[in-house]
């Protein structure tokens, strides 16, 4: 059967990773890991075979860029993703593949004579073509892991994607097994899992898919020459020609942010990280955009509420925007992630009707609320009023502050009084607001302000901005500015400032590392990799046979891997793992699969303690 998911360039807007299915991940099939021992192998082969060409054949080439750049490379070891980043972060950030001489390239395949080369990015139509069908390996990987299934054709469409596969006679995929086939798919895109490309001979495709009847017919009729190519993901091996993205991360930005956006009925403006794709012009033959420096959304927000007659009937529109910002900040105000000339924020506008106002302050608090609990924040709150040069009607702005006192003393929170202290924005006086401002508190107590909720009653007059009441008369709607984050930087720091390095399981990017005791271990660690590796955790190997048990083990705690998997022999005979955290308490001897499932359990509820409570 066929299954179509269309998901938007780096996020999956229609999952919702606020619900939490927390239901093990099944045992991969035995085949599956059979399959994948033999990637491995081959693999390994080719890495040290690559190796070997680099070594000999190490030589300067010439690589030409568009608008007639021409830079050095070195053959056999330079990738095209070395270069993006040295043209930009941002084109390194949004590349998806590359084109080198005309053919289609993955982004970290080494270049290996002098070449012309350009990327490409999700604005131009190949750009799309390998984004998609990346993702349908993500959904073939889920299928062959959840439901055994036996992979078909997964080819990309002009606005997503489907997958063939099949399950057996009269076999389909139940309704019930979906949110299952979601949460693994999120948890592979998470993982951000890299698309490995590996030439395989005849003989080896055949040994590799020989429990895939279709890739065989497919092998015997398609692969004429002696080698074809194999991409392997995750547990996931697949015969294709590519180019894939780097890693699955690229598809899935699952952040707890956009999950908690889409389930409060935000939405998103089209193209919003527009400027960010249009800084790699040379990835598509179209000519180059304007571009301009943006310092703030609400202007472009005011201007699509007002593209076309709005009734009351849409009211509350909540329009949210991380597009990229630029502010002109003195270089001495300059400093780490904290304060940026450009930067994101998680921008958001909500237009209403005065009479909801209050459920929407209130709706902004929860928010604010919900996701500061997540990251471990505590935070208190200031009500900032009318400054002296307002603007507008004194009567609407005692109005608009009782609504928002009162929204306050429901929300239950300490809050204060901050009077004459509301925003007011220059240099042309062009807009003065009544606030709610955030201050939260890091693990260490350090006051930070990032959020903030801000009551506009200027801009819609400044913009004209109506909508057709139930009377059948225009009315004029009221803004509410709202950040939860703000600077998404400067959150990024207090966040990393807040943990000292200790991230929680949820957010860490070293959660477990496998250390088998001895060599003879050391196949049943990489098996115990695996597995977590398929359940979507990071999980890395330490089999450095050259240090001893107890240095590899303070090792992992001084690199703050969450959770280290000793196996020796006991462990290995009864496929068990000795469990110990990055504070050396150790936990003891666990079933592998009980440990597996605990630790997703553990991701997937976000707890901040996982260390402590497993």
């Amino acid at each position: 059967m066929a299954l179509c998911q269309r998901w938007r360039r780096l996020r999956l807007p229609g999952l919702q990773t606020c619900r939490l299915h927390t239901a093990a991940v099944p045992a991969p099939p035995q085949w599956l890991a059979e399959r994948l021992g033999l990637f491995e192998e081959l693999w390994t082969a080719q890495v040290k075979k690559l190796a070997s060409v680099a070594q000999k054949e190490h030589q300067t080439i010439k690589i030409s860029l568009p608008g007639g750049q021409r830079v050095d490379a070195v053959a056999w070891s330079t990738t095209p993703y070395q270069l993006a980043q040295q043209i930009s972060s941002t084109l390194a950030d949004t590349a998806v593949a590359a084109q080198v001489n005309g053919e289609l390239y993955d982004l970290e395949r080494p270049l290996e004579t002098d070449s012309d080369l350009r990327f490409l990015t999700f604005s131009s139509a190949e750009g799309k073509a390998v984004f998609w069908h990346s993702s349908t390996h993500v959904l073939g990987a889920a299928a062959e892991q959840l439901l055994g299934a036996v992979l078909c054709r997964g080819p990309s469409t002009e606005c997503g994607f489907y997958h063939d596969f099949f399950l057996g006679k009269e076999r389909t995929v139940r309704g019930s097994e979906l949110p299952a086939l979601e949460r693994i798919c999120q948890e592979l895109t998470a993982a951000a899992q890299p698309f490995r490309r590996l030439e395989a001979s005849q003989d080896q495709l055949r040994q590799l898919f020989k429990d895939n009847p279709f890739k065989l017919r497919l092998i015997e009729k398609k692969v004429t020459g002696p080698t074809a190519i194999v991409y392997g993901c995750g547990m996931l091996v697949d015969l294709c020609r590519g180019p894939h993205l780097r890693h699955t991360g690229q598809i899935g930005g699952l952040k707890l942010l956009t999950a908690e956006y889409t389930r409060r009925g935000f939405s998103e403006p089209p193209n919003s990280d527009r400027l960010s794709s249009s800084l790699s012009d040379h990835a598509t033959s179209h000519p180059a955009d304007t571009l301009a420096l943006k310092p703030m959304n609400c202007p472009a927000h005011c201007l699509m509420f007002a593209h076309r007659p709005r009734s009351w009937r849409e009211l509350p529109l909540r329009l949210a925007d991380f597009g990229a910002l630029h502010r002109a900040e003195a270089s001495g105000s300059l400093g780490g992630l904290t304060r940026l000339r450009c930067f994101q924020q998680d921008d958001a506008h909500i237009f209403c009707a005065p009479d909801q106002l209050e459920t929407e302050i209130q709706g902004c608090l929860d928010f604010l609320r919900s996701v500061y609990t997540v990251l471990g924040f505590s935070f208190r709150l200031a009500l900032s009023t009318r400054p002296s040069s307002f603007l507008g009607e004194p009567c609407l702005w005692d109005q608009a502050e009782q609504v928002l006192q009162r929204a306050l003393e429901e929300f239950g929170e300490p809050w204060e009084l901050n009077p004459g202290d509301g925003a007011f924005y220059g240099p042309k006086a062009s807009v003065s607001l009544l606030q709610i401002d955030v201050h939260l508190r890091d693990a260490l107590g350090r006051p930070h302000q990032c959020g903030t909720i801000q009551l506009d009653f200027q801009l819609p007059l400044r913009f004209d901005l109506q909508y057709k009441g139930q009377a059948g008369a225009p009315e004029r709607p009221v803004v509410i500015h709202r950040a939860v984050l703000g600077s998404v930087e400067r959150m990024l720091g207090v966040l990393a400032e807040s943990c000292g390095g200790k991230w929680p399981l949820w957010l860490s990017p070293f959660q477990v590392v496998v250390i088998p005791v001895g060599t003879e271990q050391e196949e049943y660690a990489r098996e115990a990799q695996r597995r977590l590796q398929a359940a979507g955790l990071v999980c890395d190997l330490d089999a450095d046979s050259g240090l001893t048990l107890s240095r590899r083990v303070r090792r992992a705690q001084l690199a703050h891997y969450n959770f280290q998997f000793v196996v020796g022999q006991k462990e290995q005979s009864k496929r068990t793992v000795n469990i110990r955290t990055r504070d050396n308490c150790q936990l003891g001897e666990r079933d592998l699969t009980e440990a597996v499932q605990r630790l997703l359990e553990l991701q997937n509820t976000r707890v901040p303690n996982a260390e402590r409570v497993f």
